[in-house]
């Protein structure tokens, strides 16, 4: 016998609902777990950060999201040889630290970081100089490494769980404080989705209608695992594996040179060769399939990130950057629409027309062996 049920409650003041089909267990009217939840947590340090929290009991999957922190992917737990095990670095973790704080960050308008045009003339003269600046109509903006959407707070629209998936949705607009860094209005939104043991995360960016030219951007997700991803394991044997054809060069400052050189990722890296913190650009992915990269822990546990974007950018455009030290802990293989510098070399750019609106997913899936 099987009834129809709604439940609802509200988190951070925001309507979550899970609407679906419970069987009941005999005349005891046990009522199975629901195979897709959504509930709400705090960071584990002192701030308590506000998280949402979705989860797939079967898949053996879950994500932690943090509207207030740049809407970003704050944990990544799999299930491996029955228990669950946390993928990301400083998961759920907002202690204040020096350096990069890890999980997974929108990166948007930029990827990496904008220099001047006369940098090298700059660097000659000895001249200090403003390295996260761009012009636009005459105009030299600041921009933030990576852009500016992962330090703003997110409106988290909505959260649902159903028999099928658990989702959230969540948005940021332009502000006053944005419209300084970034002349165009806009409105970004995530879709965190977890459904059959994967994490889909669909952003749409929108330009708005009262534009008065195309609006052009970068984008990316700085997503940084531990390594090892399982305890005990050697984080030297971690292999990263791609079938990317070319690397993009780039200058001692990261600047993108234009040059290329052939890639060979294609029958895995060993991570304890890589040169760490040494960032690597890849693209030239095959057309017929979406760009991915394989992170291998030798002890069983495999993360597959691929994504797929409206339209890429015509060469050069960086599909996923490789940064990180396994012998400190840590790996980032990210998956970017863009490329180092893009505001000023107007290159690896995404242009949408007032009104126009541009989607690209990342899909994360695991596979677990022990």
């Amino acid at each position: 016998m099987g009834i129809v049920v709604r439940v609802c409650a509200n988190l951070f003041g925001v309507r979550i609902a899970w609407v679906g089909l419970l069987l009941f267990a005999g005349c005891a009217g046990e009522v199975p777990p629901l195979p897709y939840i959504v509930e709400s947590a705090a960071s584990v340090d002192a701030s308590a950060v506000e998280l949402i929290v979705l989860r797939d009991e079967a898949g053996g999957i879950e994500a932690a999201i943090a509207p207030a922190k740049g809407g970003e992917l704050s944990g990544l737990r799999v299930r491996h040889d029955g228990q669950w095990t946390e993928t990301l670095q400083f998961a759920r973790d907002y202690a204040p630290r020096e350096g990069f704080a890890g999980k997974g960050p929108f990166l948007w308008p930029a990827t990496g970081r904008n220099f001047p045009p006369d940098l090298e003339e700059r660097r000659r003269r000895g001249e200090v100089f403003d390295a996260g600046a761009y012009e636009h109509g005459g105009v030299r903006r600041k921009m933030p490494i990576h852009g500016f959407a992962r330090d703003m707070p997110w409106t988290l629209e909505e959260s649902t769980a159903t028999q099928a998936s658990a989702r959230a949705l969540l948005t940021l607009s332009d502000s006053p404080a944005a419209r300084e860094m970034y002349p165009f209005g806009f409105r970004c939104s995530v879709e965190y989705l977890v459904t059959g043991g994967t994490l889909a995360l669909r952003y749409v960016v929108r330009a708005s209608a009262q534009n008065t030219e195309p609006m052009f951007f970068s984008l990316g997700n700085h997503i940084t695992f531990l390594a090892p991803l399982l305890e005990g394991s050697d984080p030297n044997e971690m292999v990263l594996a791609s079938p990317a054809t070319l690397e993009l060069l780039k200058t001692d400052y990261g600047i993108p040179t234009g040059e290329t050189r052939p890639a060979a990722f294609a029958a895995g890296m060993r991570l304890g060769d890589y040169p760490p913190l040494v960032p690597t650009s890849l693209s030239g992915y095959p057309e017929t399939a979406d760009p991915y990269v394989e992170y291998r822990d030798p002890a069983g546990l495999t993360i597959r990130i691929s994504h797929h974007a409206d339209r890429v950018p015509a060469q050069p455009v960086v599909l996923f950057n490789l940064w990180g030290d396994v012998r400190n802990g840590f790996f980032s293989p990210e998956p970017w629409v863009g490329l180092q510098n893009s505001l000023v070399q107007k290159q690896g750019l995404v242009f949408a027309d007032p009104g126009e609106q541009f989607a690209w997913t990342v899909q994360i899936a695991y596979e677990s062996s022990s």
